[in-house]
This record gives C-alpha cells, sequence and structure tokens, in this order.
C-alpha cells in the first residue's frame, strides 16, 4: 500500500541544517561580539588611563597656586573634548570627596567642588584600593542620567611617593556603545546570510545525491509492491560509490531471492501436497496392514493378544499382526522398515506378505523366516525389516520366536516382574541373503506376558537426553497399576507413560504387542481378583475349574469352595475397599490334597486372627476345623495365606456348619 510521508526526509533534512546553522551562528556571533567588545574597552581604557596620568603629572601638591593652574589644565581637557568629565579627588569613607573638577557633571549641576562622589561602576573594592593608595584599573558602567561611561584614575604624587590626591577622568562611551551595537548587527545580518547560503548550497546537493535517490527506490519499491512491476527497478541509475549504490544493489537482489523464494514456496507447496497424499496413502496402507479380530471361538482360546501403532510426526512403517496358523497355534510379528516414502510402505506391505505366506506354507520357523529373508532381499536390496517373528502353541505354552534386528522383547512370568529376554537380535530381513537364523523358545504358564515393542518407542527422549528404553519402559511396565491392567489397556499406559516421559512436541511413531498366555495347569493355576462380590463369583468360577480339571465330584467342589469364599471374605476385611489379590490353586493328583493362597495386601494382620464381629470368628473357627493346615506370612512388599486341604470322602462331614458361618 503507497503511503505518502507526512513529514519527507528533506524536510527533516532542513530542519537538522536550520538548527545546526542557529548554533553555530549564535555561537559565532556571541565570540567574536565578546571579542571586540573586549578589545574595545580595552583600548578605551588605556587611553583614558594615559590622559589621567598626565594631568596628574602637572599637578603640583606643593605649590600653593597648583589648585588654580590645575584647574585651568582640567578646563581644557574638557574643552578639548578628550575627556566629558575631569576632577581631582581625594578618597573618603563614603565615597570620592571632589577638590577640583570640570567638565559635562559640573556644568549640569550634577557635581561642584566639596561633594562627596560614588561613581557607579568603581564599587568598594576600587574605593579601598584609593585609601591605600593603589591605582584600579579603568571601569565601564552605565549611568543613570549621562548614559555609558567609562572611568580612569591616575595617583597625585608627593615628595617620597605619597599620594595627595586622585585625577579622575570620566569619558562618555555613547558612540562606542552605538558601534558595538552597529557591529553585533551586521555581524548577525553577515552570518546570517553567509548561513542561509550555505544551507541552500547544502541542500541543493543533499537533494541530488540523497533524497532524490531515495525518492526513486521508495516509488520503485511501492510500484513493485504485489510483486507486478519488475521494470522499475531497473531504471533506478545511482552512480555514486556509497551506501546508496549499496541499498540500491540489495534492493536488486532482495528482488532475487524474492523470486526464489516464491519458487521455492510454490515448490514447498508441491511437496506438502505430495507428502500429505503419500502420508495418506501410507495410513491407509499401514491401516491395511494391521490384523483382523480373530474369529470367535465358544471354548476361547487359551491367550489374548493386542497391539497398538502409534503415529508419529513423519510418515513411519512401523506395524504388527497377529493371525492363526492352525487351530491352536498363533504366530505375533511386529515391524518397522526404516525411512519413509511410498517405496518403504509397498515394501513393507511386501514383506508383511511374504513372511505370512512362508509361515502358512508349514515350513518351521527357521526355515520360514530364511524363505522370507531371501525373498526380501532378491525383491530390494535398499530396505529391510526390522522384525520379530514369534509362534505360540496354546495347548503347550511353548513360544518360539526369531529376532530380526528388532527389540529385545521383555517377559513377566506369573504376575511377578518384567525382565528383558535375553536373546540377541540377529540381521534385519533383507539385508543379507547368507543369514541363519536360530530360534528361541521360551515355555509360558498361566498369566505368564510378553511385552514386543519397535526402536521408536525405546529412543523417546526426556529433558536430559536419556531413552525411554534405558530409563523408564521396564519401570512403567512393573507399576502394581500396569501390571494388574488388561493386556490392552497396559498397552494404552504405556504410550500415555511415554508421551508424558518427552518433552518433545511429537515423536516418532511405533508399534507395541502384548500376549498373555492363560491357559490353566491343572497341577497349578492362579486368577487376580479385585475385593468385593465381583472377585468373590471370580473365586467360586475359578476354583471350580481347577477342581473339575483333576475328576473332583461335585460334594468336594462344593465344600472347598464354601472354605475358598469364606477366607476370601475374611481376607478382604483387612485390605482397602479396592485392593486386588492373587488366589492360586496347587492340587496334588496322588493323595488328593489341595493347596488354596491368597496374596494381597492385608496390612500385615493374620485375616483369621484379626476377626470383626461374631460371624467373622465363626468363618475363621470353620476354616481351622476343615483345613489341616494354615499358614500365615507378612511379606514386605504383600501378605500371603495358605491354607491346605485333604479332599477325602470324610471331609464332608462337617459341610454343614456352612450355614451357619454365612454371613
Amino acid at each position: 500500500m503507497k503511503r505518502n510521508a507526512r513529514f519527507t526526509l528533506g524536510n527533516k533534512l532542513l530542519l537538522m541544517v536550520l538548527l545546526m546553522s542557529l548554533i553555530l551562528c549564535t555561537a559565532a556571533l556571541l565570540m567574536s561580539y565578546r571579542t571586540y567588545l573586549r578589545d574595545t574597552r580595552m583600548l578605551y581604557g588605556q587611553e583614558g588611563q594615559t590622559l589621567a596620568r598626565e594631568l596628574a603629572g602637572q599637578a603640583d601638591p606643593e605649590n600653593g597656586e597648583g589648585d588654580a593652574r590645575l584647574q585651568q589644565i582640567l578646563s581644557q581637557a574638557v574643552t578639548q573634548e578628550v575627556a566629558s568629565f575631569v576632577a581631582v579627588v581625594q578618597p573618603q569613607d563614603d565615597g570620592l570627596e571632589i577638590r577640583l573638577c570640570a567638565g559635562d557633571r559640573r556644568e549640569e549641576g550634577l557635581l561642584a567642588a566639596g561633594d562627596k562622589w560614588m561613581p557607579g561602576g568603581l564599587g568598594y573594592t576600587a574605593l579601598e584600593l584609593l585609601q591605600e593608595g593603589e591605582e584600579p584599573e579603568p571601569v565601564f558602567w552605565k549611568d543613570a542620567d549621562l548614559g555609558w561611561r567609562m572611568l580612569a584614575v591616575a595617583p597625585v604624587s608627593q615628595t617620597g611617593d605619597a599620594v595627595a590626591a586622585y585625577v579622575v577622568v570620566e569619558r562618555d562611551m555613547g558612540q562606542a556603545a552605538a558601534r558595538e551595537q552597529g557591529f553585533l548587527v551586521s555581524m548577525g545580518v553577515l552570518l546570517v546570510c553567509l548561513a542561509a547560503a550555505l544551507i541552500v548550497a547544502f541542500m541543493l546537493v543533499v537533494r541530488r545525491i540523497l533524497v532524490r535517490p531515495i525518492r526513486l527506490l521508495t516509488k520503485a519499491a511501492q510500484d513493485y509492491e504485489g510483486g507486478e512491476n519488475k521494470s522499475t527497478f531497473t531504471k533506478v541509475k545511482i552512480k555514486s560509490h556509497d551506501e546508496l549504490r549499496t541499498l540500491s544493489d540489495a534492493f536488486r537482489m532482495m528482488l532475487v531471492e524474492i523470486d526464489l523464494n516464491n519458487f521455492e514456496q510454490k515448490e514447498l507447496a508441491v511437496r506438502e501436497q505430495k507428502l500429505e497424499i503419500e502420508l495418506q496413502l501410507a495410513n491407509e496402507l499401514n491401516q491395511s496392514m494391521l490384523p483382523k479380530e480373530l474369529p470367535e471361538r465358544e471354548q476361547g482360546y487359551e491367550f489374548e493378544v493386542h497391539g497398538l501403532l502409534c503415529r508419529g510426526r513423519e510418515v513411519e512403517y512401523d506395524f504388527y499382526d497377529y493371525f492363526m496358523l492352525d487351530q491352536d497355534r498363533l504366530c505375533v510379528v511386529i515391524g518397522a522398515v526404516p525411512g519413509e516414502g511410498i517405496p518403504q510402505a509397498l515394501y513393507t506391505a511386501m514383506a508383511q506378505t511374504a513372511i505370512k505366506s512362508q509361515l502358512r506354507s508349514g515350513l518351521s520357523l527357521a526355515a520360514a523366516m530364511t524363505a522370507a529373508n531371501s525373498q526380501l532381499h532378491e525383491m530390494s536390496g535398499a530396505f529391510v525389516l526390522h522384525a520379530l517373528v514369534g509362534v505360540l502353541d496354546g495347548m503347550t505354552g511353548k513360544f518360539s520366536c526369531i529376532n530380526a534386528g528388532q527389540e529385545v522383547p521383555l517377559l513377566m512370568r506369573s504376575q511377578d516382574r518384567y525382565e528383558w529376554v535375553k536373546a540377541p537380535p540377529y540381521a534385519p530381513l533383507g539385508q543379507n541373503e547368507n543369514v541363519v537364523y536360530q530360534v528361541l523358545e521360551l515355555e509360558l504358564r498361566q498369566s505368564d506376558r510378553m511385552f514386543f515393542h519397535t526402536r521408536a518407542l525405546g529412543e523417546i527422549k526426556n529433558e536430559l537426553g536419556k531413552d525411554f528404553a534405558e530409563d523408564q519402559l521396564r519401570a512403567t511396565l512393573n507399576l502394581s497399576q500396569s501390571r494388574g491392567l488388561g493386556v490392552e489397556r497396559q498397552l494404552e499406559f504405556v504410550r500415555d507413560t511415554a508421551g508424558a516421559y518427552s518433552r518433545q512436541v511429537q515423536v516418532d511413531g511405533y508399534a507395541m504387542l502384548a500376549l498373555e498366555y492363560r491357559r490353566r495347569d491343572r497341577a497349578m493355576a492362579h486368577c487376580v481378583l479385585n475385593a468385593g462380590q465381583e472377585g468373590e463369583r471370580l473365586l467360586l468360577d475359578f476354583l471350580r475349574g481347577q477342581l473339575e480339571a483333576n475328576a473332583f465330584t461335585g460334594r468336594q467342589i462344593a465344600e472347598t469352595s464354601v472354605l475358598a469364599d469364606e477366607l476370601f471374605v475374611l481376607c478382604c476385611g483387612q485390605a482397602e475397599p479396592d485392593a486386588r489379590f492373587l488366589a492360586q490353586c496347587a492340587v496334588t493328583e496322588e493323595n488328593g490334597t489341595v493347596l488354596l493362597q491368597i496374596k494381597g495386601s492385608m496390612g500385615g494382620r493374620d485375616p483369621l486372627e484379626y476377626t470383626r464381629g461374631e460371624a467373622a470368628a465363626r468363618a475363621a473357627a470353620y476354616i481351622r476345623q476343615n483345613t489341616q493346615r494354615v499358614v500365615f506370612e507378612s511379606l514386605e512388599d504383600m501378605d500371603v495365606i495358605t491354607v491346605t486341604r485333604q479332599l477325602t470322602a470324610g471331609s464332608s462331614a462337617q459341610s454343614g456348619s456352612r450355614q451357619q458361618t454365612r454371613r
């Protein structure tokens, strides 16, 4: 938008020059006038002093006729107009006493012989000098009646250099003052004319070499507004080799840079549009690679598996997958292809398809991975796949896996703690066709969990630069609130913790996969319970299933369920309302012994000893009467109560007491 300057650069320069000229002219005028005034008064003072000394030299104080002769000399000095007023005076305390005088003051009746006189410019300091016989300097002052005057004094000496009197010569300085004023006016006019001439010449030069080029550049910049009229800049010709020439060249370079920037912006917009399309395609492709839900079974699965894919700031190709190889075997895959772009996305899809096809062909895990590695290497030597592939046998709990350049997984045994699986990774798939992969085998038991993740999760950094995998991942999984969650909610908990751990606005994308084995063992099984009626129901269902798996009868199951129910209620009475418990049931098939153990935080109190109310006391007595052994242990982080019951035919003799002990 074009705008006219209200106060142009030329006006500002003119104002500055006028101000500087005014200051310089005033200083020059004051200094010249002061010099002229000093020299003029020095000259007049010397003349007056010389006249006063000549008159004092002609006086003879020892001659009686000297006064008449001196009076004649004084009158002659006034007549010749070398002085306006001449007097012979003697200093007194209150002024000068006039002995003889001649001149305008006498003629106008202002002073006469015998009068006391104190000249206005003399001052009491000069009067003291006269009293001491000294000779003061000539003085100038403005008299109220006669105008500007000059006074010079010379002593009249007696024999022995004693001062008898003083001759005072006073001159009229009116004409001299008029000449001083005339000098001041003429000098001021001269300086003003000279300053005006210099200002005009200076402004013409400034307008030509400064203001005019700036106006040309301004007009060119205004005409260029909008980026359409570029020809104006080519018409600007600045020949001076100074900052204006540099400014003009900078403007031209700016035009070139603006053109380049506009071109880059257009290219950037095209790239962003292309990247957006690639991102959309990659997300659709990545979404299509996510596993479908496993088909429902009436008896359910012996495991629970869930994955979570977290998007990042760029197009990443991290993925997870799980599918059934047959009725009992589950295959899990988690992987990542480094880089970004459509080729990486296509390679990821082909790699995932290659792994699935090789595993479903009936080959062993090692043979399938070797074949997939050769296939991917032939497809493209520019890309590699960091992957971990595992197969779980749901019937036996055997888990076999091959880690091809992926992160080491974590394993939690029976609600204990997560630990890193000690198995080094092999080369990524597609990197080298001559790789022999070795299988890692693990035996999973009920409630064992495995946690898999891609590298980007572990590389999330905090403000101190520490990686999440190094400092926080295992600790997050081992939190009690994390271990108590289901596998799906546990993945979400890790995701939220990782997001809070990082100070970055957005991190790279990553994938996670969690697997929990749930198949029971006839000899020993366990379940996790919440305090309350829901926990009671789950405990009874769990115990009934475990006893039925060991071929116990209905009466034996009912008696043991009553005992377990009473024990669980007493444990809940010692714990917090939101407490969680781990119930374990071990069965010895040879002698029919059932060991029931409940673990949880009970404040270090034995629930059979610290009973509340008569009903709780009866329940504790019932448990002691119907079990062979009761052991309570208070450990560092939990309390454990264990009861042992022998399931024989006679063990049901006291089953009728159940009605007396129920609350």
